[in-house]
């Protein structure tokens, strides 16, 4: 166990490096957190000591650790503290048999980082080094000089566990207050070209008061005509990113450039990326979609379709249909069958699956590739970014695949045997998010008559007392109207969970799909590839058990274009009755019912 006396010499002051950690630039204000944090450190220094370094970061305390101490956003204040370097270069000194400092301090053990398994990473990397950390709410533990014990681990371990959980348990709190957001049909970040903001009284007071709204989208017509102008580009020539980009950049008046966030990044015209985002983005149908690009630590890339949140039902304006914006996402299909200069040089050149199946190891899309006539999906990520674990090379047969997915598409979606299961899943799925939405409206219940019970406590103080000072009236006052807000938010909870319990899955809308076994085989490719895309299938391969999980979603926008395009793939579906309209379905009762069947393995 190291000890204050083994690690200073007795001629010198103990040597301390602090280290400093500020989550985000901006909703945090470094050039006062860090500050703050080196403060609490001098404070609480101990005996015989001093701070030589200083090591301090911007950054998220739940980045990964190949992340973690490479940004720069350090640069962009003027942090009155001179920086040593971050938290690799920390390490990196640390390792140094000249190292310049004894001891490692920061203000609390959860700024090194949010993660339990990264903390205990680095604390234990430092002790191996002989540089163990000290916590400034931590007290120095006198008893033989020694730096920590086991009530001093315990603490730390405790508090690291709930730094890990409460940034957690906020997460999902944020993350269920976005999905209520975009199902009511507020819009989050700018609004999308061919949109302007629309904004609406915020429904806090408090906030209504600050000037704070709440945004809707409503339709900017002039740049709405380029929107549809893109997409008739699209779906009547098969025009790539890159030609429509020329065609509007031909007449810039008629047809104006997107406007960025920044200024400053203006190009003052098309690009074939700005025609790609357009052409994605399903918010053009009337939807309100979030959560389509892992923006945090994914470096923006898409999102796999079943983990988007989709409002019920249309909440804005729509400047296409589902149907124009489906077909959109075939034309690529088209424009690859064109490439090369010959058939024999094109062959195999249909790679039905494309874009369809991901890694369950790394999470990447499978790329199409042929071996000895035989076409395959294959993942190959580069060896930098390959995860532990990974082989160098994953290959899967598109002939199984496809078998697994026509015994999916007969079994789950449109064979006679699918009615039963459907239900069956779909039924399950309302029992639990009906019991778990009744527990959570009955615990917040619970709450608002506690609070309401604690506010007319606080009008008996009055009412027993006789001699009133203005403390006292202060305090009942303030208390009054925590208690009140407390009230107010509880209540917009439970209406919103009582909306959600009224507005569950209903599993007629498997009445509404059509029913036919078709064979998947004798399918065109690009009949087929519509066919998964309607019902937004997505496989996911996992190489080591050689399983391909299959993932559908089912809305009722989908029901129309699907039985459409049964009756053109089937010669005309011969019911003899017809199928219901959508109107006769309940749109919020089953908008994004997602189904996970049983994994096939071959």
């Amino acid at each position: 166990m190291a000890t204050l006396a083994s690690l200073g010499n007795v001629e010198h002051f103990l040597r301390i490096a602090v280290l400093g950690r500020t989550s985000t630039k901006d909703l945090q204000d470094p050039t006062i957190s860090l500050p703050r944090q080196f403060n609490a450190c001098e404070k609480n220094l101990p005996p015989e000591s001093q701070i030589v370094a200083y090591y301090y970061d911007i950054e998220s305390g739940r980045a990964d650790w190949d992340k973690r101490g490479t940004g720069n956003a350090h640069e962009e204040f003027e942090i009155p503290i001179p920086r040593t370097g971050g938290i690799k270069d920390l390490l990196r000194d640390a390792r140094n048999p000249n190292r310049g400092f004894d001891v490692v301090m920061c203000e609390s053990i959860d700024r090194i980082a949010r993660i339990t398994y990264f903390s205990t990473r680095i604390e234990h990397e430092l002790e191996e080094l002989g540089v163990p950390p000290l916590a400034a709410d931590e007290p120095v533990v006198a008893t033989r000089r020694k730096l920590k014990n086991a009530t001093t681990v315990l603490t730390r371990r405790v508090k690291q566990g709930i730094s890990e959980w409460y940034v957690l348990d906020l997460l999902e709190k944020s993350w269920g207050g976005c999905e209520v957001h975009t199902q009511a049909g507020f819009n989050i970040g700018k609004p999308l070209y061919g949109y302007r903001a629309k904004r609406t009284p915020h429904p806090v007071a408090e906030k209504r008061a600050a000037g704070i709204a709440k945004t809707m989208l409503e339709v900017d017509q002039t740049r709405a005509a380029v929107v549809r102008r893109i997409f008739e580009l699209r779906i009547g020539r098969s025009a790539g990113y890159e030609a429509i980009a020329e065609i509007l950049n031909q007449d810039l008046a008629l047809n104006p450039p997107p406007e960025p966030s920044n200024p400053a990044r203006a190009r003052g015209s098309w690009c074939g990326g700005t025609v790609r985002e357009i052409l994605r983005n399903p918010k053009y149908t009337g939807y309100m979609v979030w959560n389509r690009h892992a923006t945090k630590r994914g470096g923006n890339r898409i999102n796999p379709i079943n983990e988007w949140v989709w409002s019920p039902e249309p909440t804005h304006e729509a400047i296409i249909s589902p149907e124009e914006f489906s077909a959109a996402q075939q034309v690529s299909g088209h424009r690859a069958r064109r490439r090369g200069k010959s058939a024999e040089q094109r062959r195999p050149t249909d790679y039905r699956l494309r874009s369809t199946i991901r890694c369950a190891l790394c999470g990447l899309r499978m790329y199409g590739t042929s071996r000895k006539e035989r076409i395959y999906y294959s993942c190959h990520p580069k060896r930098g970014s390959r995860p532990e674990g990974h082989p160098a090379a994953t290959y899967l047969r598109e002939d199984l695949a496809e078998g697994v997915i026509a015994r999916f598409l007969d079994s789950f979606l449109l064979g006679a045997q699918r009615t039963g299961r459907l239900r069956a899943l779909a039924d399950q799925l309302q029992e639990v998010d009906a019991a778990e939405l009744e527990q959570e409206r009955a615990t917040l219940a619970a709450a608002l008559a506690e609070s309401e019970q604690r506010k007319s406590k606080l009008v008996r103080v009055f009412e027993l007392t006789e001699e009133f000072d203005t403390d006292l009236i202060q305090s009942v006052v303030e208390r009054q109207r925590q208690l009140s807000r407390e009230c107010q938010q509880l209540r917009v909870r439970i209406e919103t969970i009582d909306d959600a319990l009224r507005s569950r899955p209903d599993v007629r809308i498997v009445d509404a799909f059509p029913c036919n076994t078709i064979d998947t085989d004798r399918l065109p490719g690009e009949m087929f590839r519509r066919l998964l895309q309607a019902f937004r299938v997505e496989l996911v391969y996992e190489p080591e058990r050689r399983e391909l999980t299959c993932n559908a979603t089912i809305t009722p926008t989908l029901v129309q274009v699907v039985q459409k395009l049964i009756n053109e793939v089937a010669n005309a579906q011969k019911d003899e009755k017809p199928a219901r309209a959508l109107s006769a379905v309940r749109v919020s009762d089953v908008a994004r019912v997602g189904f996970e069947p049983t994994l096939y393995g071959f």
